[in-house]
Formats: C-alpha cells, sequence, structure tokens
C-alpha cells in the first residue's frame, strides 16, 4: 500500500508506517482478519497495488503500536508477550498474537476512543475469544479475557463536570480494563468456523448494515472509513440507486 503525506509530517513518521512489521505468520487467517468484513479483506487484496493510506489516517495505529512496545517491556516476569498462537479448523490454520498471557489471564491493549470504552465493540469481545480457542487450541488455560484500554482522547474536564448531572459512564482515567465474558469452548469454535467459512467462500459475501455502520440512511463505514470503497460493487450499486431517487 502506497503512503502519501498530504500534510507535510516528518520524514520519519511516513518510514514507521511504511516499515509495518506485521505478519500472520504461516497461518490462512489471523484473529483480527476473521472478525474483519469479508468483502473488504477480498477487496483489498484484489486491488493492493492500488491502495494508498495517507500519514495522518495511519497516526492513531502507529500510536497504538509505540503503546504496545513500551508495554512489551514492563510485562511481569513469565509472562508471554506478543506470542503468536496457531491452530487448525477444517483444514485452515489459525493464528493470533496475543499481547499478554499470564497464568491463564489474557490481555489485549487498545488504544482507542473513549466513547468505545462507554459503548463497548462487539469485535473485542470476538477477538479474544478467538484468541482463548486458539490457546485451547494449545492445551493452554484461560482464566480471564480483559481489555486494557488506552483513551488517546480522555479529558479530565469530562470527568464528572457536573456532581449532579454527572456522566457516570465517562471513565475516570484514561486507562480502563474491560473485563470480556469468556464462551463457552463450543461457542468460540463454532463462531471461528463460521468466520473461516464467510472469509474463504468463493462467493464475496456482501457487507451487513452493522459492518457498514447504518445510521439512518448513511452508512458511516462506506462513506468515510472503507480503504475499499471506490472498489465496491455494493457501496457503488447504493450509490447508482441513491442518485436515481
Amino acid at each position: 500500500m502506497n503512503v502519501t503525506n498530504q500534510y507535510g509530517a516528518p520524514e520519519q513518521f511516513v518510514r514507521a508506517i511504511q516499515n509495518d512489521g506485521y505478519t500472520k505468520g504461516e497461518a490462512d487467517f489471523s484473529a483480527t482478519g476473521l472478525i474483519r468484513p469479508p468483502q473488504i479483506s477480498r477487496l483489498e487484496a484484489e486491488h493492493e497495488d492500488k491502495l494508498s493510506t495517507d500519514v495522518a489516517d495511519s497516526l492513531f495505529a502507529l500510536l497504538g503500536t509505540g503503546v504496545h512496545a513500551v508495554l512489551e517491556g514492563h510485562a511481569p516476569e513469565e509472562a508471554l508477550v506478543e506470542q503468536r498462537w496457531f491452530g487448525e479448523i477444517d483444514g485452515y490454520v489459525i493464528s493470533g498474537a496475543i499481547d499478554l498471557y499470564h497464568e491463564g489471564h489474557v490481555t489485549d491493549y487498545k488504544v482507542t476512543g473513549t466513547y468505545s470504552t462507554m459503548v463497548g465493540k462487539p469485535e473485542w469481545e470476538q477477538q479474544l475469544n478467538i484468541y482463548a480457542w486458539l490457546l485451547r487450541q494449545n492445551d493452554m488455560p484461560v482464566e480471564s479475557l480483559t481489555i486494557c484500554a488506552v483513551c488517546r482522547d480522555w479529558s479530565a474536564r469530562k470527568k464528572n463536570p457536573h456532581p449532579k448531572k454527572s456522566n457516570r459512564r465517562y471513565p475516570d482515567s484514561p486507562v480502563v480494563p474491560i473485563d470480556i465474558p469468556i464462551w463457552l469452548p463450543r461457542r468460540a469454535e463454532d463462531f471461528v468456523r463460521q468466520r473461516v467459512d464467510l472469509h474463504s467462500s468463493e462467493s464475496v459475501v456482501p457487507c451487513s448494515d452493522e459492518e457498514r455502520w447504518k445510521r439512518g440512511p448513511s452508512y458511516i463505514r462506506c462513506e468515510t472509513y472503507c480503504s475499499v470503497s471506490d472498489f465496491c460493487p455494493q457501496y457503488n450499486d447504493q450509490l447508482i440507486i441513491s442518485e436515481r431517487r
């Protein structure tokens, strides 16, 4: 993917984003890849040479990488840090890199917006339960699943600004641990199998309204955040229908 620098950030930012060392290892799918919309993954693979991202759009991902790197060096003794685990289902190999695994407890760091900690994100529960499935595939116990959210936009001014009208959901700290429910092993395996079936299907699976972030008549993800909307038949068909109205 080509990296642009529309707003003139220092060159080291461009190089840092270009040199992203992420890999899913010797696997067909990663845990994070499985929970993505299959159509987006398919289109990204088909049009990889045409895609680009700007430094400004990749900054939060870069911040996340930095937070992970710092915390990795301060993990508890004997903890397994950033270790990639592998499992197999229906002939496909799945992998997932767990930020921190210690005595059965899984922690995943997320640099995110404060709002996400207030409303929750279903993909967090899905991702961590795929990790739990991977650990079970390797005969490792799972005692708890935790998202440790680092709120990039947290503000002390928004914390209980008016004692009588306080927003009780606004976090007291920019670091927010969130307990994730552990699914029964059968549910986790069924979910992994379902996602593998969707991603390995020969036919393209359209994105759901939920995956498109439908809000009223608008599809927020398609209109603002999707990297392949220009190549997406589903979105372009929707535009044609809207223009005819």
